[in-house]
């Protein structure tokens, strides 16, 4: 398994779910061995603590200098995000890994990380042994990319440009060479145009959620916002990542202060680590909190009243979507905040596209119990039954274990299968 980041802790999206996925295969018996690069010391700390969690094997090599890193890419045909993961010491552990360990099945985590497949001495010691290459690219970067650059001013807006450019024609090579792809989400499959004859490469595995980890308090659902009226909305997520920095800010600016001057008391708690300045200035506002790095965010959804996921800029699915949904918190969110997940609007949350919407969504919720339970009750019903990680699993490890390129359209069917049950 070639992993962009060390999937540890599981505290991030794409960590969430490559850890996942290694302790279900782990757990099912399959011997894994994992490499990922280490920008810092404190990922050879958390290198470590996987290996003794799992009882896998690690194997890890520190990046260069990210000032380096990022003029290599600039100066070559590379995208940004390629060099940035690429580690010579690491590609080199890798070639001598696939003679000495002969491996079935070779998973990357991100197109970023093909780079490693494609190297000359590592490409031809795969083809030589048969080995069977699955991509998860969880979302289409390159589309992620071309929409930051929608958002950015010049000179940046280029760069960005240049990103999606360049990494469309990376996950084009990827899904001619790779015997298997798979995407988060059904939506994001359908983003591809490549032609009838890759639909069989072409697999979608969805995020689950970890419902011992994550459920609802049944004590503050009945007392929280129905005892003083007054709204606890949480925003949950890394808030250096511009996504979730974007999201925030608009919301700050544009829905908040109405609510604020309807209910006075209310609060907008920003939980999540590393906030950026932007994100750490928004404590300035009335009723806004921002808490920085937590050790625990349960208590948080369990508190809340609303989880918002007022996002502009959105790729694949949303774990704080899933999260607060399994804690049978009310979610408002964007269209693209909720897309991925198979949801009735009204029913299972509430799509708000307008600063209105979300205050008139807060104002009818509060109004309302009986709506507002409705709605936490079949949130919590639709995450219980269609968004398992022992069911998305299985369907990753079925697409590991089908063998040969010939056997996709039998593997696919056998997904097909799972996916509607």
């Amino acid at each position: 398994m070639l992993a962009h980041r060390v999937p540890y802790p599981a505290n991030k999206g794409e960590k969430i779910r490559t850890f996942n996925h290694l302790a279900y295969l782990v757990g099912k018996g399959h011997h894994v061995t994992v490499l990922a690069p280490l920008e810092n010391s404190e990922d050879k700390k958390f290198a470590e603590q996987l290996s003794e969690r799992l009882a896998v094997k690690v194997v890890h090599a520190r990046l260069d200098n990210r000032q380096l890193r990022i003029v290599r890419g600039l100066t070559s045909r590379q995208a940004l995000s390629v060099t940035n993961f690429h580690s010579a010491e690491l590609q080199n552990k890798f070639k001598t890994l696939i003679t000495a360990e002969q491996p079935d099945v070779i998973m990357c985590t991100s197109s970023a990380m093909a780079k490693y497949v494609f190297h000359p001495p590592a490409s031809a010691l795969i083809k030589k042994q048969n080995i069977r290459l699955v991509m998860d690219f969880m979302d289409l970067d390159s589309l992620k990319w071309g929409q930051y650059a929608e958002h950015k001013p010049w000179p940046q807006c280029l760069i960005y440009k240049r990103e999606a450019k360049l990494l469309a024609s990376l996950e084009n090579k990827i899904l001619k060479k790779f015997d298997t792809s798979v995407f988060v989400s059904v939506q994001e499959k359908e983003l591809l145009n490549n032609g009838a004859e890759l639909n069989s490469k072409v697999q979608v595995v969805s995020n689950g959620v970890d419902i011992s980890s994550y459920y609802p308090d049944e004590h503050t659902i009945e007392e929280n916002i129905f005892g003083d009226a007054s709204p606890v909305v949480l925003f949950t997520g890394v808030m250096d990542y511009f996504p979730n920095e974007d999201a925030v800010v608009w919301f700050a600016d544009t829905a908040w202060p109405a609510i604020i001057q309807q209910h006075p008391k209310a609060k907008f708690i920003i939980a999540g680590m590393r906030p950026s300045r932007k994100v750490a200035e928004l404590e300035n506002r009335r009723g806004i909190k921002v808490t920085g790095y937590l050790d625990e965010i349960l208590p948080y959804y369990q508190q809340a009243d609303f989880l918002v996921a007022p996002f502009r800029v959105a790729r694949g699915i949303q774990n704080k979507v899933m999260q607060a949904m399994a804690c049978g918190l009310p979610v408002l969110a964007s269209p693209e905040g909720a897309s991925g997940i198979n949801y009735v609007d009204n029913e299972h949350l509430v799509i708000a596209e307008t600063p209105q919407d979300y205050l008139n969504a807060i104002n009818t919720l509060i109004n309302d119990q009986a709506a507002y339970k409705r709605i936490s009750q079949a949130s919590l019903q639709l995450i219980t039954k269609q968004y398992s990680w022992e069911d998305e699993n299985a369907k990753l490890e079925l697409l590991l274990k089908c063998g040969p390129a010939s056997d996709h359209s039998t593997a696919a069917s056998h997904i097909n299968r799972l996916s509607t049950v």
